[in-house]
């Protein structure tokens, strides 16, 4: 069906986006002689009485909000056909989306935006509305008539007010923005499911992507150094996927980012979570190069070399709880969990069944070895260094060089590769192997990405990395000369470690 002409007394000038269920026009109210914009339902859905009545409610909520931080509802009424259509603020400056199509923002305009769209959510979570659609494409900017711009949050289709979240809900949301729990039937997602799109859109903002699933996702940092260790630590744990874990809402959120402290750890996600979404642990920017030096020199230094000048890495403090494998989700329409497999069938996929790695270490070396999506890291790598490094010994102690236990750290290094990083007590051996070898994990998924355009072998490098540092393998181009043996080391056991 053609565009209208008129929409009550409003103008219709043009078409500015089209959606699933509506149309978006620029139109000009000749009486206030003013440009508006008027969203009307599309004509297929037009006849539907559930569509139509949410298309009305999410002109009531923007009513009934009624911020300078949300688009604004003017008018309402229905054409001569009888496609009902609401008037809203014109956004004349854009979205957010097209100013994120070529580049991210720079840090502090990003965190300027980010306090702004976190207070337009905050206003929906405080008369109990969820957006479940927070997106790029729904953040507006408009001029204000004294000079400068002010930022919209748009588009309620799908928002709901928190005392119908109780019952039947639908999946709902935007890919890579979503919380987990919105991708089930009936879960009843809240304003932490807001704070999750709020996390995506600042990570975006940031490093110009959109967050990977949780268990490739590394912190904004890793893309973008300019990114400070506060925000860092903020934006993960808004983007936790147990809702448990993350900020309470948006103004807490925001209090987060804006903060002269690094915030405070995420709480341990609950043993069962009523999202029923798995908690996967997260790679944290919390490594650093101790001022002391090694007894013995380099041994998995944490040094960063970046625009000609060696920096520290700022020991970052996003406390993860290490925890047991997460329950299975609930089938929709049972009431029973469907139990795991059985460890050796899931294991099996990444690590041969048949060879010498300890059962009881198998899942902790799968999780560090998916840790993140990294080129060479794998569980067959992580399993080759704990043979390499201690032959699987979770007793060994080392006193002369002050390593110990199954991966051979240093009390000092795995301060800070541990989860919760610095904020967490320093750790006193013996060092548990949960500890050991989730830390690998997060020590590769930190400064792995610092050594993936040097020459050589993926995996290799990654294993030297671990035992020299991010310098040394600059200055070699590659393996430093006195590790190849110990990665030839590693080579071999990989071999025997892969799955058929």
């Amino acid at each position: 069906m053609t565009a209208p002409s008129h929409a009550g007394r409003y103008r219709i000038e043009q078409i500015i986006g089209v959606g699933g269920f509506a149309s978006v026009h620029l139109a000009h109210d000749d009486e206030l002689r003013s440009p508006v914009a008027v969203k009307i339902l599309a004509d297929n859905w037009a006849r539907k009485a559930d569509v139509r009545e949410r298309f009305l409610q999410e002109a009531r909520l923007l009513r009934r909000a009624d911020s300078h931080l949300l688009v604004q509802v003017f008018d309402i009424g229905e054409l001569d056909d009888g496609r009902p259509y609401f008037v809203m603020t014109y956004a004349d400056r854009g979205t957010l989306a097209e100013r994120l199509a070529s580049r991210p923002l720079p840090v502090e305009e990003a965190l300027g935006l980010m306090r702004d769209i976190c207070q337009g959510v905050a206003v929906l979570h405080s008369i109990g509305v969820v957006h479940r659609d927070l997106k790029p494409s729904n953040v507006l900017f408009c001029s204000r008539p004294e000079g400068g711009e002010r930022v919209m949050v748009a588009d309620l289709g799908i928002a709901r007010s928190t005392d119908h979240l109780s019952g039947l809900t639908l999946p709902a949301g935007s890919p890579g923005y979503q919380a987990p729990e919105q991708l089930y039937f009936d879960g009843a997602p809240d304003a932490r499911a807001d704070v999750h799109g709020l996390g995506a859109l600042a990570y975006h903002m940031v490093t110009g992507k959109v967050p990977g699933k949780p268990e490739h996702r590394v912190p904004p940092s890793a893309l973008n150094p300019e990114v400070p260790e506060v925000v860092d630590v903020a934006v993960m744990r808004a983007i936790e996927p147990g809702r448990e874990a993350r900020w309470p809402d948006a103004a807490a959120f925001a209090a987060a980012l804006t903060s002269s402290n690094v915030p405070e750890a995420a709480p341990p996600p609950a043993p069962h979570d009523d999202a029923r979404v798995p908690p996967p642990e997260e790679p944290d920017e919390d490594g650093t190069s101790p001022s002391e030096p090694r007894r013995r020199p380099g041994l998995r230094t944490v040094i960063v070399a970046g625009g000609g000048v060696v920096v520290v890495a700022a020991a970052a403090a996003t406390a993860m709880a290490l925890t047991s494998s997460p329950p299975v989700d609930r089938p929709p329409g049972t009431g029973t969990t469907t139990p795991p497999p059985p460890t050796n069938v899931w294991t099996a996929a990444y690590l041969r069944a048949d060879s010498d790695i300890p059962d009881e270490y198998r899942e902790l070396i799968v999780q560090a070895g998916t840790y993140c999506e990294l080129p060479g890291l794998s569980p067959a790598l992580i399993a080759a260094m704990l043979k390499a490094e201690s032959g699987y010994d979770p007793g060994l102690s080392d006193k002369a060089n002050d390593e110990y236990g199954i991966a051979r750290w240093t009390p000092e290094v795995l301060w800070h590769w541990q989860p919760g990083g610095l904020q967490r007590p320093k750790p006193s051996p013996p060092f548990s192997p949960e500890l050991s070898i989730v830390s690998i994990g997060r020590f590769m998924c930190r400064l792995g990405p610092q050594v993936t355009k040097l020459p050589g072998d993926p995996a290799l490098k990654l294993a030297a990395l671990y035992r020299s540092g991010v310098n040394p393998l600059k200055e070699a181009k590659g393996v430093p000369p006195q590790w190849r043996d110990y990665t030839a080391k590693v080579a071999r056991y990989m071999r025997d470690y892969q799955p058929a």
